[in-house]
């Protein structure tokens, strides 16, 4: 079954929030106890849905701006690509690969 782009970005927030934390030495249940909330609910609110308004305690809570907490692992490829008046969306290297065998077919 494909991944959804809304899943696919929840797995990139969720990666990021992990990956933060571990940089910064935390653990999650101590940053959310940095937010007032138990680490539990915390753990359950990474692993759903969480609102722009909880990403961005959380992403004070770990002391970076809530645009980190969208970058991912860095593993991810994200971006748009112009070509000849068309605009294409790359999310992975399979998309590279098609973007560049429709540029050589043309």
């Amino acid at each position: 079954m494909a991944m959804t782009e809304n899943s696919k970005i929840q797995k990139t927030i969720k990666a990021s929030i992990k990956k933060l934390a571990k940089e910064k030495g935390l653990t999650i249940a101590e940053v959310a106890e940095r937010m007032g909330i138990k680490g539990p609910t915390l753990s359950q609110i990474i692993n759903g849905n969480p609102t722009v308004e909880m990403l961005g305690r959380i992403a004070e809570a770990l002391e970076v701006d809530i645009r980190v907490v969208f970058e991912g692992s860095g593993n991810e490829i994200n971006g748009l690509v112009q070509y000849k008046n068309h605009t294409y969306k790359i999310d992975s290297v399979e998309s590279v690969k098609r973007l560049l065998a429709d540029i050589e077919k043309a």
